[in-house]
């Protein structure tokens, strides 16, 4: 079979033509194709032809694949769908048993805050619990401080009756892929609650972070064993992938990237519980197609829809450590170039600067991105078809929403953020990255960054995703105890540390919203100091970045960190979440 194929050239004007061919074709196949459209197409088809970016080619030719090879990556597969289980299991039986605890309680006062709060400390992955009445209206809420949600709303997504939970019978029913009323992409838990009578009652939801549940697994996969996965509900809809952009897109929809093998792969996949196959289809930078293998399982997660699990080997060998070739001075240097000429010429004349892949914002592996205070990409030479997209809600593979942490620090005044992200120039391993931001007005900001290359979470340490979920719930737990028995009993507990919620290789903390440190179990020398003005080697407060997360309803942040008993800087992943009281408990995990 012949298809037209675009070539992605090593020049970097051809490539982000071709992004635009690849974006009409596409958004001209999802409505009426009017002539204007394919007048604009066929010019830019021509030119990128005469080029040498298009080709007409045979679909390559799939190379067999031996038994032994999908046995291998069948052996990968069994423990990461083992571990989805478990976690989905866990999750459910919680979810259950708190609905049972709540069957005759009435439906607002504090023994249903307090449950709400409990069972979050319980479920690392959950945005919001909440407890919604027989007509679908919040009663209670325990979700972030910033949800738009508020108690006596109409929850109007994955709206469930007494019948559905009959045929449910003793299992929770989970949701599709849903984009709920806060804005937040997930998945939804919910369970019956019955009244002191045994009438139907409302039910007990969790919204859960989709992204959360597979990314933590699936990085140890590709350190461990080099393979990596996506994920699909049997209708097509993809719930996980590592380019955070194909979620929530569906396999059996037209897509100017899919090639004829990869839809037959496809269909494959979604109309048999497992199996293997092969198909050709873009390398992970996009530069050309070649052949990926892949197996498949499938796992029932509750009652609903099923998913399956692809496991494919498209991953990159990891390169060898290089040093950074830009240092940190170098990056807030170009950064602030570019400020003054996005000052000079205006926001228009600016955008067009920086989004020219030619241009002089263009240097070895620095380049100027460009976003609104919400979370709209302005800028992004490289990938000029996410530009207009809403990236609010992105996050990296350890679950830190790093636009978020760019918006909060350019709103700071600017600075530098800490964040993992794929290394294009390093085979697309995931690597630390530091950026610097800086805002050019209220309404918008830009930025740039330089990969750690020889940071130990870049190569040799992934964050360990078990580790980090205790992180959450070490944190949450205090919280929750916070609102049992107030905050002074829970500041004791952090610097007794034989204290229920202690954990082997977490290092919890209280601060106040001025910066004051009220417990401190890794440093108890700086109780009662003030630590705003206490700054790592990047300039970064980790008292005020993490004020700023908790404020905002809290969060995971990565910093450097000073660590008294190895008496140097060390990078950290921390979790923050408001405790009341201009009060805010946190944990951190070291990366090293």
């Amino acid at each position: 079979m012949r298809e037209i194929y675009i070539q992605y050239s090593s020049n970097k004007k051809y490539n982000y033509l071709s992004h635009i061919v690849l974006k009409r074709i596409e958004d001209a196949s999802m409505k009426n194709i009017t002539l204007s459209s394919i007048v604009i197409i066929g010019i830019l088809l021509l030119f990128l032809a005469a080029s040498g970016c298009i080709t007409t080619q045979d679909d390559p030719k799939l190379e067999p694949v031996s038994e032994e090879y999908y046995a291998e990556m069948d052996a990968a597969l069994y423990p990461y769908m083992q571990s989805v289980d478990e976690q989905m299991k866990d999750i459910t039986a919680s979810v259950w048993n708190a609905a049972r605890e709540l069957d005759g309680v009435p439906k607002k006062g504090q023994a249903v805050n307090l449950a709400l709060l409990k069972l979050k400390s319980e479920i690392p992955l959950a945005y919001d619990v909440e407890r919604i009445d027989e007509h679908n209206i919040l009663t209670a809420i325990a979700g972030e401080l910033n949800t738009s949600l508020q108690v006596g709303d109409e929850i109007i997504t994955n709206q469930y009756t007494e019948e559905d939970f009959r045929a449910a019978g003793s299992q929770c029913i989970v949701s599709t892929h849903t984009e709920f009323q806060t804005g937040n992409q997930g998945i939804k838990v919910s369970a019956p609650i019955y009244d002191a009578e045994g009438n139907f009652d409302g039910t007990l939801q969790v919204i859960l972070d989709g992204t959360y549940l597979f990314s933590g697994p699936a990085e140890e996969l590709r350190t461990t064993y080099g393979y990596t996965v996506w994920v699909a509900q049997e209708n097509g809809v993809v719930i996980y992938d590592e380019d955070a952009y194909e979620i929530g897109s569906n396999l059996l929809e037209p897509n100017a990237a899919y090639t004829p093998s990869f839809m037959a792969a496809a269909n494959d996949i979604l109309e048999n519980e497992s199996g293997h196959t092969s198909y050709i289809f873009y390398t992970i930078d996009w530069h050309k197609i070649s052949q990926t293998n892949a197996v498949w399982s499938t796992l029932v997660p509750g009652y609903g829809p099923t998913w399956r699990v692809i496991l494919i080997d498209n991953v990159p060998p990891r390169h060898e450590l290089i040093e950074p070739s830009v240092t940190p001075e170098e990056l807030k240097a170009f950064v602030m170039n570019a400020y003054v000429y996005a000052q000079t010429k205006g926001k228009t004349a600016a955008l067009a600067a920086f989004n020219d892949p030619n241009g002089e914002f263009i240097d070895g592996e620095l380049y100027i991105f460009a976003f609104e205070t919400d979370g709209t990409i302005l800028g992004l030479p490289y990938q000029p078809v996410l530009i207009g997209t809403n990236s609010w809600f992105a996050e990296d593979p350890s679950g830190v929403k790093y636009v978020q942490r760019m918006i909060a620090r350019a709103q700071q005044g600017g600075g530098y953020v800490l964040y993992l992200a794929p290394n294009p120039s390093a085979g697309y391993s995931t690597e630390l990255k530091l950026s610097y931001v800086i805002p050019i007005d209220n309404q918008w900001f830009i930025g740039a960054g330089l990969y750690e290359h020889t940071a130990p979470i870049s190569h040799t340490v992934s964050v360990d995703w078990q580790t980090r979920n205790e992180l959450i719930k070490q944190v949450r737990t205090m919280r929750y105890l916070a609102a049992v028995e107030g905050i002074p009993a829970v500041t004791e507990m952090i610097m007794d540390p034989t204290s229920s919620f202690q954990r082997e290789g977490l290092y919890p903390f209280a601060i106040t919203g001025n910066g004051t440190i009220l417990a401190f179990a890794n440093n108890p020398a700086i109780v009662g100091t003030n630590q705003l003005g206490t700054l790592n080697s990047y300039g970064m407060s980790f008292a005020r970045e993490g004020i700023s997360l908790g404020k905002s309803g809290g969060g995971l942040m990565y910093t450097l960190a000073w660590d008294s008993g190895k008496q140097k800087e060390v990078f950290v992943l921390d979790y923050v979440e408001p405790a009341g009281n201009d009060t805010y408990f946190a944990s951190y995990m070291i990366l090293e």
